[in-house]
Order: C-alpha cells, then structure tokens, then sequence
C-alpha cells in the first residue's frame, strides 16, 4: 500500500549548504592568491619607479651641491681678494718708506754732514749676539763709545758699545734685563723699562695707573725721541700690579741702516 508523504525530506537544503561552503572557500582563497599577485605585481611596478626617480634626482642633487659649493668659493674668493688688496695697500706704504729712507740716506751722504751718520748694518742675530747690530761705521768717521743709535729719525734702539776704525757694536735697549729710563709721552710721567730681548720690553705698575695700549714711551732728552709703544697689557684680578709690555717701533731685526749720532 502506498502513502503519500506529509512533508519534505529531511535533508532536503543540503546541497545548497554544501554550495555555499564551497564558494566561500573558493573565493577565500582566490582573495588570497590575489592578495598575494598584487602585492607582488606593486612592488614589480613600483620599483622601477623608485629606482627612475632616484636616477632623476642624482643630477639635481648633484646641481644642487655644485651651487653650494659654487657659493663657498665666491665667498672665499672675495675674503682673498680682499687681502690682496689689503698687502697691495701695505707693499705700497712700504715701497713708499724704503724711498723716503733711502733719500735721507743720500742727505746725509754717507759720511753725515749734519748729527748723524747713515751705517750699514753687516750683522745682526742670529750671527751676532742677542740684541746686538754689527755697522760698518766707526772711529774713523767719529763714532764712539756711548754714541745714540736710532732706526729713524724719532725712533732711537740703543747705543754704541765698542768701536773699531771701521765698524761699531750696537746693543740695544731691549737687551734681556737692561734697565732704561723712559718718559711717558701722554702724562709725562717717569717710568723704568726692563728689557726682555727681540725689541721687546716689560714694566710692572700698580693697576690704577694711567698708561693705556697704544701709549709712548719717549728717551729722557730733549730729542724726544721713542723708545717704545705699548702693545699689550697683562692684568690679573687677583693681583694690584698689571704687566705692560713695551716693543720698539719697527722692525729692528729686517733692517739695512741705522743712524749713529756724533759725540761731539
């Protein structure tokens, strides 16, 4: 006998379940496939653009540099510039003053026909001893013992010590620990130089008193003649004494001629 049946079978949307699983996982893994696909294609694309855009911007960075650098040499080139300009102006002064020596050399004609001889200098240290000259003036055309010498005309450097008919020595007043007696130009005021060698001179005074860089120091005569000029002042906080430091004018040491005055 035969009986219909009252409702559907039990199992009846399995194949429909079953579908759907599959899809799901048929597209989960195309997603990842193709994750994986375009991150790798990406980076197969971008990284030619990387490597061109490098390759662009070496030259612009290399242009880049070559103004800077560019900019460090002009600027260098006007600071040298400058100081060509600057030795041109002191080659100019100095040419100017080896004429005007040598004109009052050729005035006083060798054998001096006023105060002072023109000598030559023939030694000087090293080859002679420390702040000392060696001029080739002597007895025979009236220098002697004690005799002034001076570098120009207003700077006076020492004295005569020994004579030949020929030739003197000079020592100077900077000679290490010799003690010369000076008048401050600006205040007339007394002062003792100690010489300390090379030109150079030193004086030791209470911290309040007027000498200021740049001051004269004059040889007790009537000449009024410089000894030397102040270059620096040494001064310590915790001391009432400041040290200052003396040079004579010029250099001494480079020059040709010195003027010897006649004792008459």
């Amino acid at each position: 006998m035969n009986y219909l049946l009252k409702s559907k079978p039990k199992y009846e949307n399995r194949a429909k379940i079953i579908a759907i699983v599959v899809m799901f996982v048929m597209l989960s893994g195309v997603n990842y496939l193709f994750f994986n696909f375009v991150k790798i294609s990406s980076h197969s694309v971008v990284r030619p653009i990387w490597s061109a855009s490098n390759y662009i911007s070496r030259p612009f960075s290399g242009i880049v540099n070559f103004f800077s650098f560019k900019s460090n040499l002009v600027k260098q080139n006007g600071a040298l510039s400058d100081e060509v300009e600057l030795l041109k102006l002191k080659q100019l002064d100095y040419n100017i003053l080896l004429q005007e020596n040598q004109e009052l050399k050729e005035q006083l004609n060798r054998a001096g026909s006023g105060s002072k001889i023109s000598s030559k200098v023939l030694s000087k240290p090293p080859r002679s001893p420390y702040d000392t000259l060696v001029v080739d003036s002597g007895s025979s055309v009236g220098v002697s013992a004690g005799s002034r010498v001076y570098l120009a005309d207003g700077v006076i450097i020492g004295f005569v010590t020994n004579v030949t008919p020929n030739t003197s020595l000079v020592q100077l007043f900077s000679t290490g620990d010799n003690k010369q007696e000076v008048i401050l130009s600006r205040t007339g005021t007394s002062f003792t130089l100690t010489g300390k060698g090379g030109a150079n001179f030193s004086l030791d005074v209470p911290k309040d008193t007027d000498i200021l860089w740049g001051d004269v120091f004059l040889y007790p005569s009537s000449s009024g003649s410089v000894v030397g000029s102040v270059y620096y002042i040494d001064q310590n906080s915790q001391s009432s004494f400041k040290t200052i430091h003396v040079r004579i004018p010029g250099n001494v040491f480079s020059a040709q001629w010195v003027f010897i005055e006649k004792n008459n």
